[in-house]
């Protein structure tokens, strides 16, 4: 009776007032005096218990005693007509009409003195509760007393409470929880800070999320390979860079405890709970580092993408002791470049991770679309997982303190409740995801998250090949164009230059090398890290790495080089000019070396190939030359790579030669010849002249 009562009070209001129900004057526009904080809600949803309590606190803010102060509920006199009023509330709930629930009056304190907090517990049989239909409720808790105006309303608090029957088709729901950091690792394994390490500690992101994770089943991990191959690393010591110093570092056995933990959750030595089926967990790789792929192609560096693709299952099965069940792209911005898209695809990616903005409905549909999509590639069809944008705003709400907490938690459930009691001829699936794959949840909320998703039969946890399995979406979708403003957060075209000259170096040192695998590998990785996404928000971080990662690359160059001379004189204008080279490397080298004159029209110099140099020896060599021109000739002396290229810096010697000083001194020596021959010549004419009888 009470309840048909309400209720009919309730639609009547609602239809022919429209205005707020309150049994006293309205306080001023001004700040309430009271701060009202709500703390506990249980059950978190109508229907699941024949009780419903809400905690929290009362404080006096003003500079007043307030009297005879209480609390109540309210309840919204009909549930939410739209899922866009789950946002309106959980920014406040202005404008959502409530019904105060008299019954319902707890007091607090006869008086409550300025700064004073009082706790309180308020607890109501959810069949008084006014409730004309199913759907999504706004709950608030009201203070009432006497204050300088009067009796009258002194604060509020509101917060969503769904109300779903028994028997209502649960909502397919995959959350995506990914495991990435900033990989700051140079190729001599040296972290860059000590971020990671503060990471997989207690209390730290990674630690949390695996801890929290492993609690509980059904959540879809989507693991970084970088994650697990820097951690296990550390498990057998590591250095860190910081200030720039180096020091040894002090979370070895949290990263073996974080490694062990992540075995057990994610890999086959996974702990059987009793009475619980051994599944295995739903994990997936992301491409190695996390890849800014939009970026990385637009500078045509597309090889590396690939290799980023191809190589994180294999890291990932090493590290777990189980494959992956494939790797998963996850657009940084929420959407993605096509020209990223295709190559992805090409390399193997099953699906990618994208917001729901990326691919809009063509249509507005009445009810929520699943969240996934079909998307062409030159490649090939691709599935995309679309995040949910009222979920993925619940995961990103404010988490610092418990009433946070509560209100990211009843707005997440609202919003799958909504989704849950909208019709449909079909179940929906939805895509549950923070906007980043670093995302850094508040522990307590996640836990409370999985405990009321455990206890709410409309909505399961499916993992991601549930998804991938589905037939096309009816749903037709338009993908969204990839606009300078994306464009505008990738990784910038100066850095990716700084990247692209190292890997130019690198392929140079790979050139050379006879076993480059044991050189070249660790700086190859060091690259694509450096190409990570995470730099966008953390460039000069980005930066610090791909100078780490030149200076190393750099010191292994300088491995094998052209011991200077002075300079070399040549007897004639042809002759050999000796170059020695040294092989500091501990394995054999095959190079060229080429000689360049200033200008180079005085010297012609075959280049010499091929020259097979064995680990820490020195080979001289003799380059055949002929140089034109007798002034002393400046001359370059570069070492190439299997590629013609320039290895190393180059050196300089001065060529000098002697065969015109010679030619010169024969030509003098047969001018005073002639002339002498000459004078004899004059001479005797001269005599023959004189003789007797001579013609005259």
């Amino acid at each position: 009776m009470r309840r048909a009562a309400y209720t009919a009070v309730a639609v009547l209001i609602a239809l022919v007032t429209g205005v707020l129900l309150v049994p006293v004057a309205p306080a001023e526009e001004q700040q309430d005096p009271v701060a009202v904080v709500l703390t506990g809600l249980a059950p978190v949803s109508l229907g699941l218990s024949e009780t419903m309590s809400v905690t929290g606190s009362v404080s006096n803010t003003g500079l007043t005693d307030l009297g005879s102060v209480s609390v109540r509920l309210t309840l919204s006199s009909v549930p939410l007509a739209e899922r866009s009023a789950i946002r309106q509330v959980a920014d406040g709930g202005a404008g959502i009409y409530s019904l105060p629930l008299y019954d319902t009056d707890t007091p607090i304190a006869d008086v409550l003195a300025p700064g004073v907090k009082e706790g309180f517990r308020v607890s109501v049989r959810t069949s008084q509760l006014p409730l004309p239909a199913p759907g999504i409720y706004a709950l608030g808790v009201e203070v009432v007393g006497y204050g300088s105006s009067g009796y009258v309303i002194l604060g509020t608090a509101t917060t969503l409470v769904p109300y779903v029957p028994a028997g209502t088709a649960p909502v397919n729901l995959t959350w995506l929880w990914p495991l990435s950091t900033w990989p700051g690792q140079t190729p001599g394994g040296v972290l860059l800070g000590d971020l990671i390490p503060r990471e997989v500690s207690t209390d730290g992101r990674l630690r949390d999320l695996l801890d929290v994770g492993g609690s509980s089943t059904g959540v879809s991990w989507i693991v970084d390979p970088q994650v697990l191959q820097v951690v296990d690393e550390m498990t057998d010591g590591y250095l860190v860079e910081k200030g720039g110093e180096i020091r040894p570092g002090t979370a070895q056995q949290s990263a073996t405890e974080w490694m062990r933990t992540a075995r057990q959750v994610l890999g086959t030595e996974q702990k059987v709970r009793a009475r619980e089926p051994a599944t295995p967990p739903d994990v997936w790789s992301l491409p190695y580092a996390d890849i800014d792929a939009d970026a990385v192609v637009r500078a045509r560096m597309e090889t590396d993408v690939v290799r980023a693709v191809t190589s994180g299952p294999a890291i990932t099965q090493s590290q777990l002791g189980r494959p992956s069940d494939g790797t998963i792209a996850w657009a940084p911005g929420g959407r993605i470049d096509p020209a990223a898209l295709e190559v992805l695809v090409s390399s193997g990616v099953r699906a990618v991770v994208l917001r729901e903005g990326a691919a809009p409905p063509v249509i507005d549909s009445p009810t929520t679309p699943s969240g996934y999509t079909d998307i062409d590639t030159a490649a090939g069809a691709v599935r995309a997982l679309l995040i949910d944008p009222g979920l993925l705003d619940a995961l990103t709400m404010p988490q610092r303190n418990q009433a946070q907490i509560l209100a990211a938690r009843q707005r997440f459930l609202a919003e799958l409740a909504f989704v849950a009691l909208e019709p449909s001829a079909s179940p929906r699936n939805l895509i549950a995801a923070a906007g980043s794959t670093r995302w850094d949840p508040n522990p307590r909320l996640l836990r409370s998250l999985l405990a009321s998703l455990k206890a709410t039969p409309w909505a399961r946890l499916v993992p991601v090949e549930t998804v991938l399995n589905l037939p096309p979406s009816p749903v037709v979708r338009a993908v969204a164009g990839y606009e300078s403003k994306s464009r505008s957060r990738e990784l910038t075209d100066a850095y990716l230059g700084r990247v692209e000259r190292a890997s130019d170096d690198l392929d140079s040192l790979r050139g050379v090398t006879t076993q480059p695998l044991a050189i070249t590998e660790p700086v190859r990785s060091a690259l694509l890290r450096s190409e990570s996404s995470a730099w966008r928000t953390r460039p000069s971080a980005g930066v610090a790495l791909i100078e780490e990662t030149q200076a190393t690359i750099d010191a292994q160059i300088a491995e094998l080089y052209v011991i200077p001379r002075e300079g070399v004189t040549l007897s004639g204008d042809r002759g050999s000019v000796p170059v020695t080279v040294a092989n500091d490397f501990d394995q054999a080298v095959v190079v060229g070396v080429t000689l360049t004159g200033s200008p180079a029209a005085r010297l012609d110099a075959a280049a010499l190939s091929g020259v097979q140099i064995e680990p820490g020896r020195k080979a001289s060599l003799e380059m055949p030359v002929r140089i034109v021109g007798g002034d002393p000739l400046s001359v370059t002396v570069q070492l190439v790579d299997s590629r013609g290229k320039a290895f190393g810096l180059p050196t300089t010697m001065e060529l000098r030669t002697t065969a015109y000083s010679r030619a010169a001194l024969w030509f003098a020596m047969a001018a005073a010849a002639v002339l002498v021959l000459l004078v004899v010549y004059d001479i005797v004419r001269r005599a023959r002249q004189r003789r007797p009888g001579a013609a005259t």
